[in-house]
């Protein structure tokens, strides 16, 4: 329970940017490029990432009686050790990551928008485990995840690492002040001897196959006071798979 400064350094630098051009009325077409670079300082040992992150994404707006979508991939390389002891070996990095989706909303007061989407983000297969290895999980570097897959915080068991999984929306915003949704998305590993997910549960020899289940996930939202007031509940179920 003691107060003190963050202390920053050059340990940990995180750079990059974007160049979007819009394609057409609705349409938008970016390019992006993040760099991330860290390395060990007295009291945080680290994995020594040094990542470089290539994306491209391709997007059109949603809009009443129409059809919208989002195509995006991100490539990254470059090295990271396996572990934060100086000693742990240092590895070769091919990872990478695809998201869709596309949706249709409908007509009416109830602004309802449905969608079907799909994620996928390398894992490490069992053969990045040895030293001197490829290692394919893809690090999400930084970043909210609720957009896609899950809340954060204290419910950290889905993010973008070693997941393939498609998934349903449906999405609502009768009135100004109150929106909701809720997902539903069955979940494979992307590599089945790599940890699933952000979970950390995994079975090295992969004998446990590819399937972890099924994940609903919603949210209700509601302005108390508008602009300046807001509560919001969520909820999100997992029913475990042979994984």
């Amino acid at each position: 329970n003691r107060h003190g400064f963050d202390r920053e350094s050059f340990d940990l630098q995180l750079w990059g940017g974007y160049g979007a051009q819009k394609i057409g009325k609705r349409t938008m077409a970016e390019l992006g490029y993040f760099r991330l670079v860290e390395r060990d300082k007295p009291g945080r040992p680290t994995r020594n990432r040094n990542l470089h992150s290539f994306s491209a994404r391709i997007m059109r707006d949603p809009a009443p009686a129409a059809l919208d979508y989002e195509v995006e991939g991100v490539w990254q390389m470059g090295s990271a050790r396996t572990g934060t002891a100086p000693a742990a070996p240092e590895q070769d990095v091919a990872a990478w990551l695809v998201h869709a989706d596309a949706g249709y909303t409908i007509p009416g007061p109830l602004k309802t928008r449905l969608s079907a989407e799909f994620d996928y983000a390398s894992g490490n297969r069992a053969s990045g485990d040895r030293p001197g290895g490829a290692n394919g999980r893809f690090d999400t570097l930084f970043g909210m995840r609720r957009a896609d897959l899950a809340p954060a915080g204290i419910y950290a068991q889905i993010g973008r690492a070693n997941i393939l999984t498609p998934g349903l929306r449906v999405e609502m915003a009768p009135t100004k002040r109150l929106d909701l949704f809720a997902t539903w998305h069955p979940m494979w590993l992307a590599s089945r001897t790599d940890a699933f997910s952000t979970s950390g549960v995994r079975d090295a020899s992969g004998h446990s196959g590819r399937f972890a289940g099924h994940q609903l996930d919603g949210r209700l939202r509601w302005w108390a006071v508008p602009q300046k007031l807001r509560a919001e509940f969520n909820a999100a179920w997992i029913g475990k798979g042979r994984f």
